[in-house]
């Protein structure tokens, strides 16, 4: 974390009461703010699992993602089984709209209209 360092990925600004803020970069900008809000202040206040420390490798491609969520024991404690559950089975739903699968025969911009609206209707889910 660094006030200054504008890279940074978790940063807290240098400023008056009216301007205090945390800024987190390593969060999509489709991300849920909510539940990544209750994520990220939880596991600050609480801290993670001995055995799930991170080895420091995102996964490259949503069904790993998927598969790294559904198989954490914290994510289970965190948010809950049938909550992670629920995630899980939205997100796969929505990873088998794969715009590969449509790219030859529907238009870029339709493809992400079309998840676009997707995922509001997904997290109205929520």
């Amino acid at each position: 974390s660094s006030p200054i360092d504008r890279g940074a990925m978790v940063r807290i600004p240098v400023g008056n009461e009216r301007s205090a803020r945390i800024e987190m970069r390593s969060i999509a900008p489709d991300a849920n703010p909510y539940l990544a809000f209750y994520a990220l202040l939880r596991t600050g206040l609480e801290g993670t699992l001995p055995a799930e420390v991170p080895e420091g490798i995102l996964p490259d491609n949503i069904y790993d993602a998927i598969s790294c969520f559904s198989g954490s024991a914290y994510i289970k404690q965190l948010l809950g089984s049938e909550i992670q559950n629920r995630f899980v089975a939205l997100k796969t739903m929505q990873a088998d709209r794969c715009p590969r699968r449509l790219g030859s025969t529907i238009k870029v911009a339709e493809i992400q209209y079309h998840h676009e609206v997707t995922n509001q209707y997904l997290w109205s889910m929520f």
